[in-house]
């Protein structure tokens, strides 16, 4: 299936009947937001460190979850809904459980030379550094420049990311994979799976916008590598950047589902094409 194809499809299945999407896309949230709720105890300072809870309660709830919601999404595109109580089935759970837990632990190595690098920058600025050290080893890293140093920083660790975003697009709809019972569907297509990764981008659209307007409210500051450090750049009004954020995700979650069926659609032609 082409991947024009797979995006018309996806888009004509979220919105064939509203109510259901957006129902979907709740209770989708609903259930992520209830892997975060020990963040709560962020607000008092001697149980702080039972925020950590989210990691198991997302590991626990919300990977078989996703399995769920992949066999919902093959339904709808299937001409079933996707107003489903198969979102919140417990049946298989063990094995859901495992199957995503495997994917995580591929994604954990995509971003390991990411979490290698925090780790490393996280040791180079605890303790008692303070700016002047900081700015003379950003300095040092850019030859004898603060500014090229900053900007060698900013490369390595975009292109960190980068290595999780790709890991993340060359295992996208395995999942899908799974509950269409072929789990090596994606065989040979990985490289196309990537593509389709990319094009299902385009939901996050006002996302993108809102972190592209972020970077131009900040680059001013950011050209400022010293002043930041000691603390003397003057920063944009916080306030108004949290808005540009806020609006930003309010016009990006209604349409996250819309990414899923995307990729989903793409997986599902696959197997129509094997057939």
């Amino acid at each position: 299936m082409k991947i024009s194809r797979a995006m018309g499809q996806a888009f004509r299945t979220y919105f064939k009947k509203p109510y259901e999407g957006v129902c979907f896309m709740l209770t989708e949230l609903c259930l992520t937001l209830a892997c975060f709720t020990p963040l709560l105890f962020w607000t008092t300072e001697s149980l702080k460190s039972l925020c950590l809870l989210c990691v198991p309660f997302y590991l626990l709830l919300m990977l078989p979850a996703r399995i769920n919601a992949a066999g919902v999404m093959q339904d709808a595109l299937g001409g079933g809904s996707l107003l489903s109580v198969h979102l919140v089935d417990p049946e298989g759970y063990g094995g859901k459980l495992a199957f995503g837990l495997k994917q995580a632990l591929k994604l954990v190595l995509w971003g390991s030379p990411l979490i290698a690098g925090l780790l490393y920058a996280r040791t180079q600025i605890s303790g008692e550094t303070d700016a002047f050290t900081l700015l003379r080893a950003i300095k040092a890293f850019g030859g004898g420049e603060l500014m090229q140093g900053g900007i060698n920083l900013l490369v390595i660790a975009v292109a960190l990311i980068l290595i999780l975003f790709f890991g993340i697009a060359w295992h996208s709809g395995e999942r899908h994979a799974l509950v269409l019972g072929e789990k090596r569907l994606l065989s040979g297509h990985r490289w196309k799976g990537v593509g389709c990764w990319l094009a299902s981008l385009i939901t996050i659209t006002p996302a993108l916008i809102a972190i592209l307007a972020l970077i131009f409210r900040y680059a001013p500051a950011l050209s400022n590598l010293d002043g930041l450090i000691m603390g003397d750049a003057h920063l944009p009004d916080t306030r108004t950047s949290l808005i540009i954020l806020a609006v930003g995700g309010v016009l990006t979650i209604p349409l996250m589902p819309v990414r899923s069926l995307m990729i989903g659609a793409w997986v599902r032609g696959l197997k129509e094409g094997k057939a």
